[in-house]
């Protein structure tokens, strides 16, 4: 039994998620090479929101832009694989179930109800973003959830068959591990 993760399931102080969202928010913004916003002395809801708004503001950027939407992909995947990783150090994952928890937890902290099994399929009940974003930035912003999935799960692609903020009432998708991994 996996007693962090346990532990965790239960209650996560208030501070430590405003921590885990200004760090995941300093990670977006090196992916899009741009300052982090500012979201300290703020409660864990306000942090979240700030978050919200900063990155839609960065995906309507980068699109009017035409800016180079692969290249900021890529860099949103790797901030998230890093991010990923650690969190799977921090609670000790130790087979696809427990990444599932985790997965679960960390997207709870964040106000995503995420539902995940050890095969990869992913389901979204319930997304704090999703009146944040359009069907574009939500393609963009996704890499973020497959470099933190692929973080924690080990290397592969997060697959998508249906989005909310494309009309569907949860959002589908399949985590596809490489072959390599167990």
């Amino acid at each position: 039994m996996n007693v962090r993760l346990r532990l965790a399931e239960f209650w996560i102080p208030g501070r430590v998620r405003v921590g885990k969202v200004r760090e995941l928010a300093a990670r977006t913004a090196a992916g899009f090479g741009v300052a982090p916003p500012s979201l300290a002395r703020r409660p864990a809801r306000r942090a979240l929101e700030g978050y919200a708004r900063f990155t839609r503001e960065c995906c309507d950027r980068a699109v009017a832009a035409g800016a180079d939407l692969a290249v900021i992909r890529d860099g949103l995947r790797r901030e998230a694989l890093v991010f990923g990783r650690s969190l799977a150090a921090t609670f000790k994952t130790r087979n696809r179930g427990d990444a599932a928890r985790l997965l679960r937890l960390a997207y709870k902290a964040v106000g995503i109800d995420l539902r995940a099994d050890e095969n990869g399929d992913v389901r979204v009940l319930r997304c704090f973003f999703k009146d944040y974003y359009g069907p574009e930035g939500c393609r963009l912003i996704a890499s973020l959830d497959e470099g933190l999935m692929a973080g924690i799960w080990g290397e592969g692609a997060l697959v998508f068959s249906g989005r909310m903020t494309s009309g569907q009432g949860e959002c589908r998708a399949r985590f596809e591990f490489r072959k390599d991994e167990p």
